[in-house]
């Protein structure tokens, strides 16, 4: 991999995963935070939180279809467009486990493909650019009128939203049934409205395992990572200055699934990179020696980075190829993660300034509550910060 020459301040993503279909509902507001009041010494793990958990289980799968009609008003027909219909089919769509920042209020959700079957080259297209087979997130949770609600987003790794209560059990002979209605703008002039119509039947696949993701680790990580998560559901979900940082579990270059948790006791620097990013390689170059410098003074902090695929693909896991890579090249000091939109899921809202610029970066103190953010990277000899922010924000912590 070949370090950019340039330093910008930091490379701004290339789309808007927010707006990336115009078929999947809006985006989900998350719980409000809170925190735990463990007393912990740096660089030592806290005391185990007694959280035993629920059994592990089967997965639970769901498979169906659904249908979207579209309604052209009269001044978008006027320029061509023409009612139409299109048909989505989903094949068997599986619990996901370790990722519930994307639905907190979910009981549950699942991932799997859904193909545009019939209508996607003269209905479909019409309204939006996205591939034929894509994968989507389904989930169900319990709304505050007492029904059972559909969760949905039509993008890999992006936030569920809520798309109304549903009808029916499940089954077969009586599927979930709901839709929800939606309408939509072309800068040309003219809409629609688009009403959509889903069909899910609920199984399980005994193949896969669902365990309780709070429950501390009790294998040593083949990487050599601590093992320090007390156990437990985080407080929140949603990343505040002061709030306990939201759990997250990763796969590593190992090959292990790494929970940010099990880093408790030391300083947390966790950025939000992506491996075509200039700044975002300049870091990583910079980032082992300013580690040292920092255990030179006495602190201990741990640097964690979450690699997405690329700028255009922000939520987007990065490849085991792409984890590799990285750390060849960067001789990273502490664990490279392939992040699952837990950056983009996270990191931007709490940016709060409207960008989704990489790197970003958010510093967590030993308690693992959240002491601010920094974003971009530019060394001091260019005229730069360099990572003076994030001294700044563990010095104030």
């Amino acid at each position: 991999m070949t370090v950019f020459a340039f330093l910008l301040a930091g490379c701004p993503a290339e789309a808007d995963l927010a707006k990336a279909t115009n078929d999947s509902g809006g985006s989900a507001d998350s719980a409000d935070s809170g925190g735990a009041d463990t007393e912990v010494i740096p660089g030592e793990c806290p005391a185990d939180a007694g959280y035993v958990g629920e059994a592990p289980h089967d997965a639970r799968t769901l498979v169906g279809e659904g249908t979207w009609t579209l309604d052209f008003d009269a001044e978008a027909e006027a320029l061509g467009y023409v009612d139409c219909r299109y048909h989505r089919q989903y094949a068997v769509s599986t619990e996901r486990e370790g990722h519930r920042w994307q639905c907190p209020e979910c009981d549950w959700f699942t991932m799997g493909d859904a193909t545009v079957d019939v209508g996607y080259d003269d209905c479909f297209l019409s309204i939006s650019s996205a591939d034929q087979t894509r994968t989507e997130h389904l989930g169900f949770a319990t709304g505050d009128d007492g029904l059972t609600h559909l969760w949905r987003t039509g993008a890999e790794n992006v936030t569920l939203a809520d798309m109304g209560a549903v009808t029916g059990a499940g089954s077969e002979a009586d599927p979930y049934v709901g839709g929800w209605t939606d309408d939509g703008a072309f800068d040309a002039g003219g809409g629609f409205t688009l009403v959509a119509e889903l069909s899910l039947v609920q199984g399980v696949d005994p193949g896969v395992s669902i365990a309780d993701v709070d429950v501390p680790r009790e294998e040593p990580y083949a990487c050599g990572w601590p093992t320090c998560n007390p156990g437990g559901p985080a407080p929140s979900w949603t990343l505040t200055t002061g709030g306990v940082l939201p759990n997250g579990r990763f796969f590593d270059t190992c090959g292990d699934e790494v929970d940010l948790w099990d880093f408790w006791g030391r300083y947390l620097v966790i950025d939000a990179s992506a491996p075509n990013c200039g700044p975002c390689q300049a870091m990583a170059q910079d980032e082992g020696a300013w580690v040292e410098s920092m255990a030179a003074r006495g602190i201990e902090v741990q640097w964690i980075t979450l690699l997405n695929s690329s700028l255009s693909e922000v939520n987007g896991a990065a490849t085991p190829e792409q984890l590799q890579t990285w750390v060849d090249a960067f001789g990273s000091t502490g664990p490279v993660l392939s992040d699952e939109g837990y950056g983009y899921d996270l990191f931007m809202p709490y940016r709060g300034d409207g960008s989704s610029s990489y790197p970003t970066l958010i510093v967590v103190d030993p308690e693992m509550r959240v002491l601010g953010w920094d974003a971009g990277y530019a060394t001091v000899e260019s005229g730069g910060d360099g990572f003076g922010p994030i001294e700044a924000l563990i010095a104030g912590g």
